[in-house]
């Protein structure tokens, strides 16, 4: 419990990181205090977190950590019980309001550390540098992306973005467009798209993980097929999937082997083909052989 409260009453100044001096600069120069040897800003933030610890202290908790606390006070329990909070299981994913991270962190007993570097840290980057090909604000379709934050930074760039996705997706912007439904119960009728993102996401397509009913019917290849349709002529896919030397599947997920990746891309003129493979826990190199189950592999291809 006291990791909680030390938690819930850190300090909001902290937000203050130097990259976003600019932002306190012009909430300085609206309250007529730039000039000041101490910033308007700072004061309200400091008077927000005086007045949290004392709500906090008139809910009863009266031993509200001073700033910094004491990692020290962090016990196994409480590890246990924040990392189950935090995750994909936790309140967050409850609310719909988790997203998959590429650096999640990890607590234990009396520390904090990295927990691994899942794939996402080359997919995403991969995906904004094959769409920056595209000449201009584009349509783009965002396949499976309700836990991911892409379509909402695509979106930002200016993009039109629509993420198809049967669960909820709670991020707005005036260019994202959330439809609630599977990808083959979209209709085409809003006009062809630019792009087609599909990150870390077919692969599950027609399997159980997500509380769908599974079936023996190729769903993932039935997607790629339903993409040409929505996709305009010439226009850019963008895939990443779990990829390896055999291939697999399970309850949660496909893994694909040449042979499937070249049956899920077909109809597609593959423009690029890399495959990053996982070194360790903490490492992803391209080019590599993964040492663990699977690798990822990523595609750019285009609708003939």
């Amino acid at each position: 419990m006291s990791t909680i409260k030390r938690l819930l009453g850190w300090p909001l100044r902290r937000a203050l990181d130097p990259r976003v001096r600019m932002t306190v600069h012009e909430i300085d120069a609206r309250l007529g205090s730039e000039d000041l040897a101490r910033p308007t800003i700072h004061d309200r933030l400091d008077d927000l977190d005086r007045m949290g610890r004392e709500m906090l202290a008139g809910l009863g908790w009266r031993d509200v950590p001073a700033p910094g606390g004491d990692l020290r006070r962090l016990d196994a329990p409480r590890a246990a019980y924040l990392n189950w909070a935090t995750g994909p299981e936790g309140y967050a994913s409850q609310a719909g309001l988790w997203f998959n991270p590429p650096v999640p962190v990890h607590h234990a007993a009396g520390a904090m550390e990295v927990l691994l570097v899942n794939e996402r840290i080359v997919e995403q980057p991969f995906v904004f540098a094959a769409l920056a090909q595209l000449a201009g604000p584009a349509r783009i379709l965002d396949v499976g992306g309700s836990e991911s934050t892409v379509g909402l930074s695509l979106a930002t760039l200016g993009h039109d973005v629509t993420v198809v996705d049967p669960r909820a997706h709670p991020l707005r912007h005036r260019n994202l467009t959330h439809a609630a439904c599977r990808l083959d119960e979209l209709p085409a009728d809003g006009g062809p798209f630019d792009a087609a993102v599909v990150l870390s996401a077919v692969e599950h397509f027609g399997l159980e993980h997500y509380g769908l009913d599974a079936t023996d019917e190729r769903l993932d290849l039935a997607a790629l097929q339903r993409l040409r349709e929505l996709v305009r002529s010439g226009g850019l896919l963008v895939l990443t999937v779990p990829f390896a030397a055999e291939g697999s599947v399970d309850d949660f997920q496909r893994v694909y082997d040449e042979e499937g990746l070249a049956a899920l891309l077909r109809g597609w003129t593959v423009q690029t083909s890399l495959r990053v493979g996982r070194i360790d826990r903490l490492t992803w190199e391209l080019g590599a052989s993964s040492h663990e189950r699977h690798g990822v592999a990523l595609v750019t291809a285009s609708r003939s």
